[in-house]
């Protein structure tokens, strides 16, 4: 367990202590409660709880989106598709608008065609030096329209924009243009369906957080034992674009967020679309230690060395015998190995304690 992990989970699990100790200790203060009562809490409120993380909102998405952008020089007369379609290789995307450039192409045939008109009335004027001059320099004029002409043709023959890749559209930009940050948007981008990445967002107040290369769980929103690992590939450095994607504080300052990109040890249930969360991998999907883990607070020993924990038996409280098993110094806590259930009442151990003594049961749900 690396260091900077085991820092996280100490501190999670002391502020749980304390609060719940705060819990217990503020109505003993005041007379305990109600008739004398001892406050009492569930063995599971202590043990193999979730523990509380920051959590980043997320959407699977396709590995790789392939953006078709507007050619500068030329103007879109028809899009073939629109926003959610699926489209295979080859599907066409948009046409752009060719009239000026087939009247350009017509325009130098017409050039070329009176070039060599000049060049056979050249000819049939002798064989001078300057002739042959003249005419050298129309054919050198024939070739140059012959390459403008060439470059016409192809981008007639480019005329109408393919997918290169089978996917879902993701946006549509008939016109092209630019985002409100400057960037220029494309006219068609496709999601290439396959392998799936996540792509998350966080504000610009917790993205020193997140880090590249950093180990996350990625977590269904219907199902939260539903869980996924990855690795933060890419944390972009400029806001997102469009709509509805700036944070407001409770002051009503705004906040920017940024977009960062998960790569997937394994992609298996997950769909192209789907929401989820994302959590810094501090180690809280893997499965504790066999047994029932205790902070060491609870366990009494009494002057023959035996171990005891004081429960709730009947509305009463008690002593009950429990045998220990290994300590964990790391997390100051030790297994139960006989003599306590998840499902069983506890406190805190001090000299104020009588065995028979009424206890106060936590409320259901708490």
């Amino acid at each position: 367990m690396s260091k900077k992990k085991k820092i996280v989970i100490i501190s999670i699990a002391a502020l749980v202590l304390l609060a719940a100790g705060l819990l217990f200790a503020l109505p003993r203060l005041r007379g305990g409660g109600s008739g004398g009562e001892v406050y009492v809490f569930r063995v599971s409120d202590f043990t193999g709880g979730t523990v509380a993380v920051d959590r980043f909102s997320g959407v699977v998405e396709a590995q790789k989106t392939y953006d078709y952008k507007l050619d500068p020089e030329r103007k879109v007369e028809t899009v073939f598709v629109q926003v959610g379609q699926t489209v295979s290789i080859d599907t066409p995307l948009f046409r752009y608008d060719v009239r000026e450039t087939e009247s350009s192409i017509a325009s130098i045939g017409l050039d070329i065609e009176g070039l060599y008109n000049d060049i056979d009335v050249l000819k049939s004027g002798g064989d001078s030096t300057e002739i042959r001059l003249q005419i050298s320099q129309k054919e050198l004029e024939i070739r140059q329209k012959q390459n403008e002409l060439q470059g016409l043709q192809k981008l007639l023959s480019q005329a109408e924009v393919r997918s290169d890749v089978t996917g879902i559209v993701k946006a549509v930009n008939e016109n092209g243009g630019t985002d409100q940050n400057g960037r220029e948007l494309p006219v068609v981008s496709i999601m290439q369906t396959g392998e799936f990445r996540v792509k998350g967002s966080v504000s610009e107040q917790s993205i020193g957080m997140l880090t590249q290369g950093q180990q996350v769980i990625i977590r269904s929103r219907v199902d939260e034992s539903m869980t996924w690992k990855g690795t933060i590939s890419k944390i972009e450095t400029e806001p997102e674009s469009g709509q509805n994607q700036d944070y407001y504080y409770e002051s009503g300052e705004r906040a920017s967020k940024y977009p960062f990109y998960v790569s997937l040890d394994d992609t298996s249930g997950l769909m192209l679309g789907q929401h989820v969360f994302i959590e810094p991998d501090y180690g809280q999907a893997e499965k504790g230690p066999e047994g029932i883990w205790l902070d060491e607070s609870f366990i009494v020993y009494d002057e023959s060395g035996a171990t005891y924990i004081w429960v709730a038996e009947n509305g009463k409280l008690k002593k009950r015998n429990v045998s220990l098993g290994e300590r964990n110094d790391e997390m100051f806590t030790i297994q139960v190995v006989a003599g306590l259930t998840e499902d069983d009442l506890i406190t805190w151990p001090d000299d104020t304690l009588r065995e028979g003594m009424k206890v106060a049961e936590p409320a259901e749900g708490l």
